[in-house]
């Protein structure tokens, strides 16, 4: 079983993907939409497979690199950046995420980055 915590404040886009994974049986959801959630789902979630990360959280602007570099410190999974703008995932990958993608395409690149596509 791969726990996935997506920590993303839009409930739409949390729906959407998980959905999305919905015929996944090895997949399991750990939803946070906000900061201070996602530092707790991290701390009471031990075996998490992978990370899918929002820039911002919320707002428009990105707030969430304090949480991926904290997470970098003992997690060596795969990290996803996830945002509609190529600079606010450029900002998640400097801070410690393995990979990118847009919002739109977030539950193709997490099959990938698991090994399930």
């Amino acid at each position: 079983m791969h726990k996935v915590l997506i920590v993303e404040d839009d409930e739409e886009w949390q729906l959407l993907w998980e959905e999305s994974l919905s015929d996944q049986d090895e997949i399991q959801i750990i939803h946070a939409f906000s900061i201070p959630e996602a530092e707790e789902q991290f701390e009471q979630n031990p075996g998490i497979s992978a990370v899918v990360m929002d820039a911002c959280v919320p707002g428009d602007e990105p707030n969430t690199v304090p949480l991926v570099q904290k997470m970098r410190k003992s997690f060596s999974g795969p990290m996803i950046a996830a945002s509609s703008a190529k600079k606010c995932r450029d900002k998640l990958v400097a801070a410690g995420c393995s990979h990118q993608a847009d919002k739109c395409d977030i539950p193709q690149k997490l099959l990938q980055v698991l090994g399930i596509s």
